[in-house]
C-alpha cells in the first residue's frame, strides 16, 4: 500500500514539474517568418528577400514577390492578361502604394494550443494571439534601418517594452546601419536576432531554445557586421545584452556569430559560435558563462525534399560549480509535393543537465499550407520525452495556427 501511495505521489510530482515547463516553452512557438528550406529554389542567401541579412523579419519588395511566385500554392495556369504576381505580394495587396525606399509589413497570428502533460495532470486547451506586429524598413542609398512594434497579451517577456504580467507592448527588433560594396557588407547597431545556427521559425525547438537564439523574444542589443557573397555568408555580433531586460545584471554580454559556405546551389554548411556572460543567473543567482558552438547544414537532394540539420555543443560554467557540457541537435525533413504544401518531420535531442535519466528526445510531425496571398495555416504535433526530477515524462502538444500578413 505504501508503495502504491508513493508511486501516485511521484506521478503528481512529475506532472507538476513538467506541466508548467510545457506551457511556458510551448505556448508561443512561432512569430517571424524564416524559411531555410528556400534552398530548394536555389536561394542560399537571405539578403535578397529579407532586410535582416541573416533572414527572418520584414520582407523586401523582392521577397514579397517571391512569396507569390515560389511559396504559395498557385491556382490554374496564368494567362497572358494576368498581372505581374509581385503586385499581389505588395503591402496591402498593392492597394496602398508605398515609396520605393520604404517597406511596411503587418503580421497577425492566431493559434489553438493543447498541452497534455503526464497523468494525472489534466490536459489544457486554449486560443492564443501569438503575434500582432507592425514593422517598417528603410533602404535609402547606403542607409538601412528596420523596426517592429507589437502587442502581446502574455509571453515574449524578452521583447517587452512595457512592464506588467499581461497586455504589453513588444519590440522584437529595431536597428540602423549602413551597407557597403553593393550590399555585400552591412554594419548595424540596435536590437537584432542573435546570429547563430539555422534561422528558423520553430523557436521552441531545442537547438533554438537551449542556445537562446530564437526569433521570438531572444534578440539582443549590440553591434553586428554581416557578409554576403555568392558562396559565403556570415554575421558576427558584439552582444551588449538585452537592454529591455531588467535588472541589468541578468543581461548576457559577449559575442555570437556564424559562417556558412555554399559550394553549390543545393547544399550549404556552416559553423556557429557564441560565448556570453551574465553577472547574475535566474536559476543560481550567481555569475555564469554560457557557450554554444555548433555545425549546421541545408541540403536539397531533389526539388521536393530539403534536409536541415544542426548540432550544438552547450557549455555552462557557474561560479562555484563544476562546469557542464551538453548538446542540442535536430534533423528535419521538409517535403513539398505540391507548391505551397509542406509535410515536415523533425527529430531532436537535448542533453542540457547532468541526469541519471540521460537526454531528452522529441519528435515533431507538421504540415503547412500557404494557400492564399499573405495567408498560411500550420499544424504541429510535438511529442517530447524529458527528464522530470530524476524520472522520465512525456508531454504531447498539438498546435494549430493561422497566419496572415499585409
Amino acid at each position: 500500500m505504501r508503495r502504491v501511495v508513493s508511486s501516485h505521489r511521484d506521478r503528481w510530482a512529475r506532472a507538476l514539474v513538467v506541466a508548467p515547463l510545457a506551457l511556458i516553452v510551448l505556448c508561443f512557438p512561432r512569430v517571424a517568418q524564416a524559411f531555410p528550406w528556400m534552398i530548394r529554389h536555389e536561394y542560399v542567401g537571405c539578403t535578397t528577400c529579407h532586410h535582416d541579412p541573416s533572414g527572418a523579419g520584414i520582407l523586401t519588395a523582392y521577397g514579397r514577390a517571391q512569396s507569390e511566385v515560389l511559396v504559395r500554392t498557385p491556382y490554374g495556369k496564368p494567362s497572358e492578361d494576368d498581372e505581374d504576381p509581385s503586385k499581389l505580394g505588395k503591402f496591402a495587396l498593392g492597394v496602398v502604394p508605398l515609396p520605393a525606399v520604404v517597406d511596411v509589413q503587418a503580421d497577425g497570428r492566431l493559434a489553438w494550443l493543447r498541452v497534455a502533460p503526464p497523468s494525472p495532470a489534466p490536459a489544457t486547451s486554449r486560443f492564443v494571439l501569438m503575434q500582432s506586429d507592425l514593422a517598417g524598413a528603410i533602404k535609402l542609398d547606403h542607409l538601412r534601418a528596420a523596426a517592429s512594434v507589437g502587442y502581446v497579451h502574455e509571453g515574449a517577456l524578452g521583447a517587452s517594452v512595457t512592464h506588467g504580467a499581461e497586455d504589453r507592448v513588444v519590440s522584437r527588433y529595431h536597428w540602423a546601419g549602413a551597407s557597403f560594396d553593393d550590399d555585400k557588407l552591412l554594419v548595424r547597431a540596435g536590437r537584432m536576432p542573435i546570429p547563430f545556427g539555422l534561422r528558423m521559425m520553430e523557436h521552441t525547438m531545442w537547438v533554438r531554445s537551449a542556445t537562446r537564439t530564437d526569433i521570438n523574444a531572444s534578440q539582443s542589443h549590440g553591434l553586428a557586421m554581416s557578409l554576403s557573397t555568392g558562396s559565403v555568408r556570415g554575421e558576427l555580433m558584439a552582444v551588449a545584452g538585452n537592454l529591455q531586460l531588467a535588472p541589468p545584471s541578468l543581461r548576457e554580454r559577449g559575442y555570437a556569430g556564424f559562417l556558412e559556405y555554399t559550394p553549390g546551389p543545393s547544399f550549404a554548411a556552416g559553423a556557429s559560435s557564441a560565448i556570453l556572460h551574465a553577472e547574475l543567473t535566474v536559476e543560481e543567482k550567481k555569475p555564469a558563462f554560457r557557450q554554444a558552438h555548433g555545425l549546421f547544414a541545408r541540403w536539397t537532394p531533389a526539388r521536393p525534399l530539403v534536409v536541415l540539420a544542426e548540432t550544438d555543443l552547450l557549455l555552462r560554467s557557474v561560479r562555484g560549480s563544476k562546469p557542464f557540457a551538453g548538446n542540442a541537435s535536430m534533423l528535419q525533413l521538409d517535403v513539398e509535393p505540391i507548391q505551397g504544401v509542406h509535410a515536415i518531420a523533425t527529430g531532436e535531442l537535448l542533453c542540457e543537465k547532468p541526469s541519471r535519466e540521460g537526454c531528452s528526445v522529441g519528435g515533431w510531425g507538421s504540415a503547412a499550407w500557404f494557400f492564399l496571398p499573405h495567408v498560411d495555416v500550420r499544424a504541429d504535433v510535438i511529442v517530447r520525452n524529458v527528464d522530470a526530477g530524476g524520472d522520465r515524462a512525456s508531454v504531447v502538444t498539438v498546435l494549430a495556427q493561422l497566419h496572415a500578413f499585409l
